[in-house]
């Protein structure tokens, strides 16, 4: 039985006391230093820094970073962007919910904040990069902006990312919530016509962003059908939790729901569907529905999202890339042959660390925070996404668009597999009035010679 109570419109608690020194490492440690002239930048390296969960609700995500991490291994192997080897710190933060325990080994008075605290004044980051998690980023924006931190790639899909005039050196990186609420409701209006739809999401701007999306796509959700959960609220024993909302939907005969949820909670979910013998067809956000991660029988058919080739379209050079490059990478992936099926989490990572590093190599040997971000909104970046990655002075989002995938059902096993069917490719902004584009190719961008 799926353990995890979800209960709703309970805010969000942050742990009050902060205390630098039991911030948890992750597998690589900067020591405290005089800041150079430019932090994080000598003659021969550059370090950079993310918070990320590594233990506790959200771990299912560790192979994001892992697999950005073993890019930039790769690259220093073979020497390193313009002379200078890449120092990557990651940090436990625990979804910023380490003070709720859900597994939590970093410690109970770890927060995003003070894990960023650490990566700043202490290993004196050039930037954090790959930072994970919607409430848990924006905790850190006035902290970051204040210390003139770039705050690049943010794994997550908030419409917060994009704000290039209050915060200059903030970026996100996947295709924004909306935009994928958007092509969600595309599909559903044409594949399940006259079904009524209905709609779980995370209680901050993860849910909101993608029902906004859905309305912006022109879905009617009933107020009754549009619920939400805390994932700072896991505390079993509530009287309000998710078998009543699967019981809500049932009993008002919605036969879509939309679920914009953590692969924990998309299981349990799932799993508490299962036990109500409520069956509706399933569309899950693809920050939430990666096979492995959610390893539930139920979720084959479901449909999903996805800006990356599938790990199984080995006639794209990115995907034998990538998994020689985490072959070589034993202590983020040990044991990981040429027959280990990959995910989405190590596809996404090692696209944001491509992003990186052909940005780094772009800059050239003068290396500054802000000659960095100049060269991030003037290049067009080489990515294993089948979008075209494109940053600009007024467009710091990432990513905009992607296709729709199904989750191949595996008999009595859980799925491990997504298929992209013969769908568009859409491209759209968060602007309510922004249509979809639609192309039938997938863009595949060239592997940079120097990274091969």
């Amino acid at each position: 039985m799926f353990t995890i109570r979800l209960r709703r419109n309970v805010a969000i608690a942050s742990a009050s006391l902060i205390m630098m020194g039991t911030a948890t490492t992750g597998l690589l440690s900067g020591n405290a230093q005089a800041a150079p002239a430019t932090p994080g930048v000598t003659a021969h390296s550059i370090t950079i820094g993310a918070s990320v969960p590594l233990s506790g609700l959200a771990v299912s995500y560790k192979n994001v970073s892992g697999a950005a991490n073993a890019v930039f291994q790769w690259v220093n192997k073979h020497g390193g962007v313009n002379g200078r080897k890449i120092n990557y710190i990651r940090l436990d933060d625990c979804y910023n919910l380490a003070a709720y325990g859900l597994g939590c080994t970093a410690g109970a008075s770890t927060t995003t904040l003070s894990v960023n605290q650490k990566l700043v004044a202490q290993d004196h980051v050039f930037a954090t990069v790959g930072s994970l998690g919607t409430a848990a980023q924006e905790s850190v924006l006035s902290y970051l902006k204040q210390n003139g931190v770039p705050q690049l790639f943010v794994n997550s899909g908030s419409s917060t990312w994009n704000q290039p005039s209050a915060y200059p050196n903030l970026f996100g990186f996947q295709t924004s919530y909306q935009a994928e609420g958007k092509i969600f409701a595309h599909y559903i209006k044409t594949h399940f016509a006259g079904k009524k739809v209905g709609f779980i999401g995370q209680n901050d701007d993860f849910g909101a962003d993608g029902y906004t999306g859905l309305m912006d796509g022109g879905l009617t959700i009933a107020p009754s059908d549009h619920l939400n959960y805390n994932a700072a609220d896991a505390i079993t024993g509530s009287s309000n939790d998710i078998q009543q909302d699967i019981a809500t939907l049932k009993a008002d005969g919605v036969g879509v729901v939309v679920l914009d949820s953590v692969p924990a909670f998309t299981a349990g979910i799932l799993q508490i569907a299962g036990l109500e013998s409520y069956s509706p067809q399933w569309v899950i956000s693809s920050v939430g529905s990666d096979p492995t991660s959610v390893n539930s029988v139920a979720e084959g058919g479901a449909v999903t999202m996805t800006e990356f080739p599938a790990f199984s379209q080995t006639s794209d050079p990115w995907i034998p890339w990538l998994r020689k490059v985490l072959m070589a990478d034993p202590t983020d992936f040990p044991g990981l042959t040429a027959k280990t099926v990959l995910t989405g989490n190590e596809i996404y990572g090692a696209s944001f660390a491509v992003a990186f590093v052909e940005t780094l190599k772009a800059t050239g040997k003068n290396v500054t925070r802000a000659s960095f971000v100049k060269t991030l909104t003037s290049t067009n970046l080489s990515t294993p996404a089948i979008i075209p990655l494109r940053y600009s002075k007024s467009n710091h989002q990432g990513l905009m668009g992607g296709t729709i995938a199904i989750v191949a059902g595996n008999g009595s096993k859980p799925p491990v597999d997504v298929f992209e069917g013969n769908t568009d490719v859409f491209t759209t902004t968060n602007a309510p009035s922004s249509p979809l584009k639609a192309s039938s190719k997938f863009t595949i961008t060239a592997i940079p010679s120097w990274l091969k």
